[in-house]
């Protein structure tokens, strides 16, 4: 993937749309590079599931909201963008930490079903969607993706955990579902976010303690700012 990936900055005054599916709030803008994660469905002890939830809670209390109440993610979205953005930071930095401890079945340490995970990320690369840095951990995926007009962000996360489960759960025997349901992103809003999250992914693996073998890269992706 050596084709220049151009990079759309996020516009403050531009169309956003805001999806509330699942814990986290999802922004949208059309053109935009996302920082992904998502990650397998045994990669979180379940004390850490708690205590993630019990943090989500107390900071959703703090501004009034009732987190027992169904309607909260619709009171979360009425609160000033500025206060959502930073919801979605904490939960993002809270969960990364928690992915490093490597816990659950972790079979992405495995080369070749890495392997397979990589070649379903670029699988659409330059067709659906731009497929920037990205790397395989053991028990979750860091990548930059960038859809192409046309496409959702959804759409192509869904054909690559569909993909990668069917054939994940062959190799290893295992039923059920393989990948969380729900994953984790942010619009990436400049130029100097960018070179921030490719510095994170290219650390993480190091950040982590792994070895080499452990964690699938990609090679290095240059952007083309576009203004």
């Amino acid at each position: 993937m050596d084709t220049l990936i151009p990079f759309f900055p996020f516009n403050e005054f531009g169309e956003v749309r805001i999806y509330q599916h699942g814990d986290l709030p999802h922004w949208r803008q059309d053109g935009c590079t996302y920082f992904v994660t998502f990650r397998l469905a045994d990669s979180l002890p379940q004390s850490v599931l708690v205590e993630l939830q019990e943090e989500r809670e107390s900071w959703l209390r703090c501004r009034g909201i009732d987190p027992g109440l169904e309607t909260w993610r619709e009171s979360l979205a009425r609160l000033p963008k500025s206060e959502q953005r930073e919801f979605e930071k904490q939960v993002g930095d809270r969960l990364n930490k928690a992915l490093d401890l490597g816990a659950g079945s972790c079979v992405l340490r495995e080369p070749s079903i890495s392997g397979l995970v990589a070649d379903a990320l670029s699988f659409y690369h330059g067709t659906r969607v731009w497929t920037g840095d990205y790397v395989v951990m053991p028990n979750h995926v860091h990548v930059l993706l960038t859809p192409m007009s046309g496409y959702e962000l959804e759409e192509i996360l869904q054909a690559v955990k569909s993909y990668t489960s069917k054939r994940i759960n062959e190799r290893t025997g295992n039923e059920g579902p393989l990948w969380q349901r729900e994953s984790y992103d942010h619009i990436v809003r400049d130029a100097g976010q960018l070179g921030a999250f490719q510095k994170y992914i290219r650390n993480n693996p190091t950040k982590a303690g792994l070895r080499d073998g452990d964690f699938r890269m990609s090679g290095e992706v240059c952007y083309e700012i576009v203004r």
